[in-house]
C-alpha cells in the first residue's frame, strides 16, 4: 500500500481527502497514478503531509509520518 492509498483509505476516500486539504479530487486522484502518467507515484505531497497528520491526530485516526514516507517496498506497489 502506498502512502497515498493509506491516506485515502483512513480518511474515507478521494473526495474526503480533497476537502480536508483544500484541493480538487482530481489532484488527489493523481497521487495514485504512476509518475509516467503525470501522477505522484503513490506519494503524498509534502505540502499536505503536516495538515493530514494534524487532522488524523485531532480525529483519533492512526496515521504516522512513517505512513507518509515512500520506501522501496511502497514504490514496488505503484501500478
Amino acid at each position: 500500500m502506498t502512502p497515498a492509498d493509506k491516506v485515502i483509505e483512513v480518511f474515507g476516500g478521494i473526495r474526503a481527502v480533497a476537502k480536508l486539504v483544500g484541493r480538487n479530487p482530481s489532484s488527489i486522484q493523481r497521487w495514485k497514478k504512476p509518475r509516467s502518467e503525470r501522477g505522484t507515484g503513490g506519494a503524498v505531497p509534502t505540502a499536505c503531509q503536516g495538515r493530514l497528520l494534524a487532522i488524523a491526530r485531532e480525529r483519533g485516526i492512526t496515521l504516522t509520518a512513517d505512513d507518509l514516507i515512500m520506501t522501496t517496498d511502497t514504490r514496488n506497489h505503484v501500478v
